[in-house]
């Protein structure tokens, strides 16, 4: 309870700093309509600025920053940086259970993305699981036994946004293949949250956004996900609020807090989504209002 009284506590937050610093942001003038794409998480803000510039090659760079973890994405593509492109993606993310490193292609247009690559995962002090127990509690996560949990996985995703009457829908779904596993062993997937027998994962997630503003530098929803475990025949349900909001053209505070409410694990707050609770700092270069921030 006391982590969603925090998440809810910061979407009422981010109500509040886009209240005070819309005024702030830089402005658009006449630029034309178009929309900053939602990206890996069917989660963003409508703001025409990313489609003004013209169509280039060029050099991107995504950060997020959050409480638990961090991430630095590179793009390296054709088109409009962080709105209409393709190109290669390297992405790397720090949490406290370990280190990834993504490289793969990647394709984006305002109403979706697609994403497929390779992914290296190497844990800290996160350890193999023996695939002896039909229910894993939170403990069993921290024992110091077995193999450490270095892994590789090819992860496939697809992103796609369709406006409704009131508000949008999002729909994220992926699918990841994870090797290098000891026979024997299941491993928390540290980008899933979950944990998997290997080979294969999904998850297919959810997302009703109601934007507010002209344009909508502000987006307010719920969001929920399934992610099917086969090996083990089972799936977690997950659910929570969601919230963007668009500071400036580079500068996105996010929320999205997913928990559990249907698992056959007992890991508590290890088995929520709670990696995207912070903010985002988009930059490309051929910018036309390069300013920080």
């Amino acid at each position: 309870m006391r982590a969603l009284r925090s998440a809810l506590a910061l979407g009422a937050a981010l109500a509040l700093v886009a209240s005070t610093r819309g005024a702030a942001a830089q402005d658009v003038g006449d630029l034309p309509p178009g929309a900053t794409p939602t990206g890996r998480d069917s989660l963003g803000v409508v703001r025409p600025y990313w489609a003004a510039g013209p169509t280039r090659p060029f050099v991107s760079a995504v950060f997020d920053l959050v409480p638990i973890a961090g991430r630095a994405e590179l793009d390296i593509g054709y088109g409009q940086p962080h709105h209409s492109w393709f190109g290669l993606e390297l992405t790397s993310q720090m949490s406290i259970r370990g280190a990834q490193m993504f490289a793969g292609v990647r394709g984006v247009q305002p109403w979706g993305s697609l994403r497929v690559g390779g992914r290296m995962q190497a844990g800290a002090s996160q350890r193999l699981l023996a695939d002896d127990k039909d229910e894993y509690l939170g403990p069993d996560l921290d024992v110091d036994g077995g193999p450490r949990s270095s892994y590789a996985a090819v992860d496939a995703e697809l992103n796609l946004e369709a406006p409704t009457p009131i508000g949008s829908f999002g729909l994220f779904s992926s699918v990841h293949g994870v090797f290098g596993i000891d026979d024997g062993y299941r491993v928390f997937e540290e980008q899933l949250r979950v944990i998997v027998e290997p080979p294969l994962v999904y998850r297919t997630r959810l997302t009703w956004l109601y934007g507010i503003g002209d344009p909508e530098t502000m987006r307010l929803g719920l969001s929920g996900e399934v992610v099917g475990l086969p090996e083990r025949e089972a799936v977690v349900v997950r659910v929570g609020p969601a919230a963007a909001v668009s500071l400036t053209h580079h500068l996105q505070a996010i929320a999205l807090a997913l928990f559990v409410v249907a698992s056959p694990d007992e890991i508590g707050l290890s088995g929520a989504d709670l990696g995207q609770v912070g903010l985002r700092y988009r930059w490309a270069t051929g910018d036309l209002w390069p300013d920080f921030p």
